[in-house]
């Protein structure tokens, strides 16, 4: 099932008068919002119950850009729960040292960063494949949908 995580907490910040516009689309789905004048690179994670972690891509040119967060909304059992707003450059440092794979079947290419945030042990981990393996502790950054609002309102 694809849900548009990022679209509802979009629309949500919208109704609450926070200022934010949608700065760029990709393939119909939110690449980034401006939030009260500050560039979020945004993604969308469906939760995986199971493994207890989020999943996703990102593309390596992603890392020549700049910005000042990276938003990661998360939904469970088709309810929007998770919100992660994790500084530009800690994300992006974190995600660099993972190395790039190829997300199709040959002979067709497509490179991305594929990384978690999983649930453990009342802390959040990010993890991305490839590389060293790095791991970060990104609980700090983890944040319910109201306390985001409240965060952005506060920025």
């Amino acid at each position: 099932m694809n849900n548009h995580w990022a679209s509802k907490f979009y629309n949500l910040a919208k109704s609450k008068g926070i200022k934010c516009n949608i700065a760029r689309l990709s393939n119909g789905w939110i690449e980034t919002i401006n939030f009260v004048g500050k560039e979020y690179f945004t993604k969308s994670a469906t939760y995986d119950l199971s493994r207890r972690q989020f999943f996703q891509g990102v593309d390596p040119s992603k890392l020549n850009e700049s910005g000042v967060f990276v938003l990661i909304c998360g939904g469970k059992r088709n309810i929007l729960s998770d919100i992660f707003i994790i500084p530009w450059d800690v994300f992006f440092e974190t995600l660099k040292k993972g190395k790039p794979i190829n997300t199709y079947k040959p002979p067709k290419e497509y490179f991305q960063y594929k990384f978690y945030l999983r649930d453990r042990d009342d802390a959040w981990l990010m993890s991305v494949q490839g590389g060293d393996r790095p791991r970060l502790d990104v609980s700090q950054w983890h944040y319910s949908v109201a306390k985001a609002l409240d965060f952005l309102n506060s920025v």
